[in-house]
C-alpha cells in the first residue's frame, strides 16, 4: 500500500538525513583555495558536536521552566530558593557555554593557511588564530585527543581538543599543525 505523500526513500535513509545533514547555522570550509589545507571530522563527529551543543541550550530551557515553577508555585522559602538556583544555574551555564566560548573546544573542521595561522569551525562560530597566537600541540590521553593550546585565552577558552574520533584526519591535522608551528619558530 503506497500513500500520496510517502517518497521511495526507505526509513532508514530518512533518518540518517533528518538527523546527520549540517546545521544551517554552523559555518563550514571554504572548497579548495590555493594555500589553505582543510581537515574535517567525519560527519558523525560533526553531528555529535553540534548535537551537543543543542543538548546543552535544551536542558538551559529546561533548568529555566522547572526553576520558575518552583520560583513561582512553592509555598515555602526553600521551595522559591530552590527555584531561584536553577535558573541563576541556568544563565551561568548558557553565559559559559556560548557566548564563554567553552562549547567551542570541539572543533568539527580546521583549515590552515600556510605562513598565516589557523581557522578552527565550531558550531555557530569560527575562530582565526594566527600562528603567534599557538603555544603548542600535543597528545593528551585526559582529554581523549590532540590539544592546541593557545598562548591567551578566547573568554574561557584555552585551547582546543582534536578528539580521536576525527580518526586518520586527526592525527595528520595535528602533524600539520606542529609542522606549520616548527616552520614559524624558525623564521623567527
Amino acid at each position: 500500500m503506497e500513500f500520496s505523500n510517502s517518497s521511495s526513500m526507505p526509513m532508514a535513509g530518512r533518518f540518517r538525513r533528518f538527523f546527520f545533514r549540517d546545521l544551517s547555522g554552523s559555518p563550514s570550509p571554504a572548497p579548495g583555495t590555493s594555500g589553505v589545507r582543510v581537515f574535517q571530522a567525519g560527519r558523525y563527529w560533526k553531528s555529535n558536536v553540534c548535537g551537543a551543543i543543542a543538548a546543552g541550550i535544551g536542558a538551559t530551557g529546561l533548568f529555566v521552566i522547572i526553576g520558575g515553577i518552583l520560583a513561582w508555585g512553592s509555598q515555602r522559602l526553600e521551595g522559591r530558593l530552590w527555584g531561584a538556583g536553577l535558573i541563576l544555574f541556568a544563565i551561568a551555564a548558557a553565559s559559559i557555554l556560548l557566548p564563554g566560548n567553552i562549547g567551542a573546544a570541539y572543533p568539527y573542521a580546521v583549515e590552515i593557511e600556510e605562513g598565516k595561522g589557523f581557522r578552527f569551525y565550531v558550531p555557530f562560530k569560527q575562530f582565526y588564530i594566527p600562528t603567534q597566537e599557538v603555544r603548542r600541540v600535543k597528545k593528551s590521553w585526559l582529554w581523549a585527543g590532540w590539544v592546541v593550546r593557545l598562548r591567551r585565552r578566547r573568554a574561557l577558552l584555552p585551547g582546543f581538543i582534536i578528539h580521536v574520533a576525527w580518526g586518520r584526519q586527526g592525527s595528520e591535522l595535528a602533524q600539520a599543525i606542529r609542522e606549520e608551528l616548527g616552520r614559524n619558530n624558525g623564521s623567527d
